[in-house]
């Protein structure tokens, strides 16, 4: 049975009402709702140069090859395309067993230096 018309309008209607309402937060306080993420011990960290598109990534002056299944993160932990990295980031990033890289997180600073410490 087909939904009539004006209950359709009346539930997007809806929809965008709230939506309208809901408070916009800027990033300091996003960034304190956000779970801190869990990042592998055993993970290295570098400077990573930004993706060359060719299979391999520069990480602290050395090359080295990307995985065919290569998963790159950025900061909100979201899975990213290699190349939308645009600029030098900090990382950490892990090696499979044929000495490939097949996962790297972008991390912030402030990350890169609470890891360092450790």
């Amino acid at each position: 049975m087909p939904l009539p018309a004006p209950l359709i309008a009346s539930i997007v209607s809806t929809v965008i009402e709230t939506l309208s309402q809901s408070s916009t937060i800027s990033t300091a306080q996003y960034e304190t709702y956000v779970a801190q993420r869990v990042l592998p011990p055993e993970a290295k960290v570098g400077l990573m140069q930004p993706p060359a598109g060719d299979g391999s990534i520069v990480i602290d002056g050395h090359a080295l090859t990307l995985s065919p299944v290569a998963q790159f993160r950025n900061r909100q932990n979201l899975i990213v395309m290699p190349m939308a990295v645009q600029q030098v980031s900090n990382v950490i990033y892990l090696n499979d067993t044929f000495g490939s890289v097949y996962r790297i997180w972008l991390i912030s600073q402030a990350e890169a230096d609470s890891i360092k410490k450790n």
